[in-house]
C-alpha cells in the first residue's frame, strides 16, 4: 500500500487548527471572565457587606475610611487599621494589640 504523501503535512496543519482553535477559545474565555469580574465590581462597588446599603468615605483623622449610611458600620481596606492605630495611640494602638 503506497503511502500517502501529504498525510504529514495535513496532519501538521490540523494540528495547527486546533492549537489555534484552542488558544481563540481561551483568549474569549479570559475576556468574559474579567468581563464578568468588572460587572461584579460594578454591581459591588462601595456598597456595605452588611446590608448591601451605599458607603460613604469619612475621615478618621488623615486615614479615609468607609462607613454605611444604614446599618453605621465601619469598613477598612488592608492597611487603613494600622494606620489609624499608628496616628491615634492611646485606646486604638491597645485595641490593635490585642489582635495581633
Amino acid at each position: 500500500m503506497p503511502k500517502d504523501p501529504f498525510s504529514n503535512e495535513q496532519t501538521y496543519f490540523a494540528l495547527q487548527e486546533v492549537e489555534r482553535t484552542n488558544l481563540a477559545a481561551q483568549e474569549n474565555q479570559a475576556i468574559q471572565l474579567e468581563a464578568a469580574r468588572e460587572r461584579e465590581k460594578q454591581l459591588h462597588f462601595m456598597k456595605c457587606p452588611k446590608c448591601g446599603q451605599p458607603l460613604q468615605e469619612i475621615s478618621v483623622g488623615a486615614v479615609r475610611v468607609d462607613k454605611c449610611s444604614a446599618c453605621e458600620g465601619f469598613w477598612l481596606e488592608k492597611g487603613e487599621l494600622e494606620a489609624i492605630q499608628k496616628e491615634e495611640g492611646g485606646f486604638l494602638a491597645n485595641l490593635f494589640s490585642v489582635f495581633h
